[in-house]
């Protein structure tokens, strides 16, 4: 007899889990027909910051609202604990961020900062560097402190063109490849502009909603400026965990071209399909502060559960519908009473998921397409 937890069925970021068939329905079912199948439960990851810009603890149910095509639903759990995170940064080394280096090593070496907490070892991170190709600058492991004595030498300016949405693809598929852990996250470091790319906007976006892996986006902000030679104080842990200084030679003169100018909107973009967000640092002292506040969260996000509540007329005007997607929901999820969140963040979250059924073919995660 299956037990209680193999018994209740649920629906993490998009993906959706049959109910349970009875053994003698099972025998009258052959392997060409398709089941269908409903959801049973659905479970919503949601990120929260409070009025100062900290991660927001202490929570309850009745704090959010949940609403699924337009029906409010009863949330059944809030839970919220410390699991294990398998990271992948994206550090943009293309032309376009030469300037910017320092900003993407930092950033990087900020998110491997365990603040001080027990059991950080069992995060993992690897780093994907994103110029004309997407290239492994190291695979997964957790030895940050080795990792931060090499990646000031990894991290170095290219002159190769952004293929940004390649990256994200790649990353998204080593995440769901190689990871150990089952809660992962991608941190873009980038301008978000986009020139090489074999996928386009619109394939990523779509990929992103399927996927379970939020995408958390930090940004330099337009008067963020480096002089032309810099070398930034090292930052330690301990005694031995010095790093080499960071360095940015010969940056060439400013240039704004059209991938860099739509790169605010393709971070939005993307980042809003899997349910992260995106930041932007004014100043160089802003990014440990921010992206350790991001990992931290992504660490301790919230997970709420509910049953969906579909009336069977909803259900049949969608189908009636031209050209709509009756197995895709529409969430929205708010803190309630407004009035008592005065100040703090708007929740992230996945803003929709495909109930799936169970015996049709489902689409395979792949990597950056060949150039053959």
């Amino acid at each position: 007899m299956l037990g209680k937890k193999a018994a209740l069925l649920c629906l993490a970021f998009g993906i959706s889990l049959p109910e349970m068939i009875r053994p003698d329905v099972q025998a009258q079912v052959k392997a060409k027909d398709r089941i269908v199948a409903t959801v049973e439960l659905v479970q919503i990851p949601v990120l929260v910051f409070d009025d100062k810009g900290a991660v927001a603890t202490n929570l309850k149910k009745n704090d959010f609202r949940v609403l699924e095509d337009g029906i409010e639903q009863n949330i059944l759990y809030c839970e919220r604990e410390r699991l294990p995170v398998s990271f992948v940064i994206l550090a943009d080394v293309s032309s376009s961020m030469t300037k910017k280096i320092p900003f993407v090593q930092e950033a990087t070496l900020a998110l491997l900062d365990p603040l001080g907490e027990q059991g950080g070892s069992l995060d993992e991170f690897s780093v994907l560097g994103i110029e004309t190709r997407v290239k492994m600058i190291a695979p997964f492991t957790h030895d940050t402190m080795d990792l931060e004595r090499k990646l000031p030498l990894l991290l170095e300016p290219t002159n190769g063109s952004t293929a940004l949405f390649d990256g994200i693809y790649y990353g998204v598929t080593s995440a769901q490849r190689e990871a150990a852990n089952k809660r992962r996250a991608i941190i873009v470091i980038s301008d978000g502009g986009d020139n090489h790319s074999r996928y386009n906007l619109l394939e990523t976006k779509r990929m992103l909603e399927e996927a379970d892996v939020p995408v958390f986006a930090v940004m330099a902000g337009p008067s963020f400026e480096l002089p032309p030679l810099v070398v930034l104080p090292k930052r330690s842990r301990s005694p031995t965990s010095g790093r080499p200084g960071l360095q940015v030679p010969n940056p060439p003169s400013d240039y704004i071209g059209p991938a860099e100018r739509n790169g605010p909107h393709n971070l939005k973009t993307l980042t809003e399909a899997s349910g992260g967000g995106v930041f932007t640092a004014r100043q160089l002292e802003d990014l440990p502060r921010i992206v350790q506040t991001i990992g931290q969260a992504v660490r301790y996000r919230y997970v709420l559960t509910y049953k969906p509540d579909r009336p069977q007329e909803l259900a049949t005007a969608r189908g009636q519908v031209a050209d709509s997607d009756p197995t895709r929901h529409k969430i929205h999820i708010e803190l309630f009473p407004k009035e008592k969140f005065k100040g703090y963040g708007f929740p992230y979250y996945k803003r929709s998921y495909h109930s799936i059924q169970y015996g049709e073919p489902q689409p395979s995660m792949v990597g950056p397409r060949s150039s053959n």
